[in-house]
This record gives C-alpha cells, sequence and structure tokens, in this order.
C-alpha cells in the first residue's frame, strides 16, 4: 500500500467507501457501530463551508461494565472485518484495522469509553484478534444516535448533542486540532444554520451530577477559544482554509470565537440550572 492520503475531501470518500463494505458485511448488527469521527460532522448540520474531511474511520462501541461483557460476543464483527477486506493496521494491534480502496489504506478505529482499564486496548468477548482503545470522552455518543446514510449503506451516526458532548470532551482531554476543527466547525455551522440549539441538545446526553467532570471538559474546551488568537480559532482558521474556505483567517477565526461563546453561554447558563435543580422533567432549562 502506498501512503495515505491527508485528511481531505478525497480520502473522505475513500473512508466512506471502505466503512460502507464493513457495513454491508455485518449486515443486521451495523446499529451496533456507532460513527462518531470526521465522517459525522456533515450528517449533522448544513453548511455553505466545506468540512476538511476525514482520512480514517471512528466507531465507537458499547460494551458496558466490566462485569457484564461475558455476556457478549463481537465476533460477528471480527468475522465482518476479514470478510469486508480488512486486516490489523499494525502486528498485535486489535483496535485499528486497515483496507486499501485503491491503493490507499484507510484504517478503521474501534472505540470505548469505560471506568476501566484507561487509555488501554481491550479485548472483546468472542473475538480472537478484534480489540478496542478505551478513551475518555465519546460515550455520549451512545445516547444520542441517528439513522444516515454512509457511502450508500444505512449506519448509526452520534447526533447532535453526542457528538459536540464527545467531540467537545474529547478535544479537552486530548487537545489534538482535527477535534478542535470538528467541534468548532459544527458549533458555526449550526449558529449560521440558526437553529442555535447545540447547549439544550448536549445537555440532553450528560449527566450533570454524576459526569461533572465531563461537563466541565466540555466548558473548559470552549476557553480555548475565547479570543481568535487563541489555539481553537487559530486551529479552525487554518483547517478551514485547507478544506477550500474563501473567507480571510481573520474572518473564520472570529466565527469560531463567536459560536463557541454562544454555545459556551447557553450551555453554561443549562449546566448551572440544572445542577442547581431548576431543570425541567425533559432536561431543559426552566
Amino acid at each position: 500500500m502506498s501512503a495515505g492520503p491527508s485528511r481531505s475531501r478525497d480520502a473522505r470518500a475513500l473512508a466512506e467507501i471502505a466503512y460502507a463494505d464493513l457495513l454491508q458485511a455485518v449486515g443486521s448488527n451495523r446499529s451496533h457501530l456507532v460513527l462518531i469521527g470526521g465522517l459525522v460532522p456533515e450528517h449533522l448540520v448544513e453548511s455553505d463551508e466545506p468540512h476538511q474531511g476525514t482520512n480514517d474511520v471512528d466507531v465507537l462501541l458499547d460494551i458496558g461494565l466490566v462485569y457484564d461483557r461475558d455476556d457478549l460476543d463481537f465476533g460477528w464483527l471480527e468475522e465482518a472485518l476479514y470478510s469486508a477486506g480488512f486486516v490489523t493496521a499494525t502486528p498485535n494491534t486489535g483496535w485499528r484495522w486497515v483496507k486499501d480502496v485503491h491503493g490507499f489504506p484507510v484504517v478503521v478505529e474501534f472505540l470505548v469509553d469505560v471506568q476501566d482499564s484507561a487509555e488501554q486496548e481491550i479485548a472483546l468477548p468472542g473475538a480472537a484478534t478484534l480489540g478496542a482503545k478505551n478513551v475518555r470522552g465519546p460515550s455520549p455518543a451512545l445516547r444520542d444516535i441517528r439513522h444516515a446514510v454512509v457511502g450508500g449503506q444505512a449506519a448509526a451516526v452520534a447526533g447532535l448533542g453526542g457528538y459536540l458532548a464527545a467531540k467537545g470532551a474529547s478535544a479537552y482531554y486530548r487537545r489534538a486540532d482535527k477535534d478542535l476543527y470538528d467541534f468548532a466547525w459544527v458549533l458555526v455551522a449550526d449558529l449560521r444554520a440558526g437553529s442555535g440549539n447545540a447547549a439544550t441538545e448536549v445537555m440532553r446526553v450528560i449527566d450533570p451530577s454524576a459526569e461533572r467532570d465531563r461537563a466541565d471538559a466540555i466548558l473548559s474546551v470552549c476557553h480555548l477559544f475565547d479570543a481568535p488568537a487563541a489555539d481553537g480559532p487559530r486551529v479552525f482558521a487554518e483547517l478551514s482554509q485547507a478544506a477550500g474556505a474563501d473567507e480571510s483567517r481573520e474572518s473564520l477565526a472570529l466565527d469560531a470565537v463567536v459560536a463557541v461563546a454562544h454555545f459556551k453561554a447557553a450551555f453554561a447558563d443549562e449546566l448551572a440550572r440544572a445542577r442547581s435543580g431548576t431543570s425541567d422533567p425533559d432536561g431543559r432549562s426552566a
């Protein structure tokens, strides 16, 4: 295989082909695979601004608490990977699988977010090789799933609230440029579309009492967008231009500042109300 393409629109197309092949192979089990990475933003909001795309596929699995896993069997997923032409990306790494698509390697990564074995690979029951990397942040995506079509195949993807909660926490914990960009891109597009309900959607998928650290992480990543020269707006502007945006970097950075500030203010207000016990039964602020 040749070196993989960079994060781009062309790479996104290749990633969709690879994931569609896997979805076709898993058949009726596809609902157990939740797409959470760079393939998701364009399924959540409409935007005239192009998204940079992605060169890999991130899939979140639900394995629950450690003492519940004996009842699980992921043998079907391992069989589907082989059937769809995937192999492990590196020796002894069961959570990253790769498939050649038109001469380029597309990597699919399987992730979980559980309390035990932090930042380690977890073996999946019923599979000889397949595993999942345990990372902090993405579990809210399991509580907010919508249906989409990826590469012509029906797929389960994280909804707006689940995606932003997962991406915001991951962006804070990892500080990866792609996480900061995706987080801001969705918020900018959501604000431009006039919906402005991102904070409410995030509040629907987190428990502000039991998940205080996660809620605080989402607020904290917003602080990385407090000024145009801060890390968040700078990364958003750079990657937006790389994706083909026509605006100047200064204008793009300001877009990120405004959109994230709008979200942060609404989220902080709803969070404060929830923690003081003044939210309604549906999780909306009173």
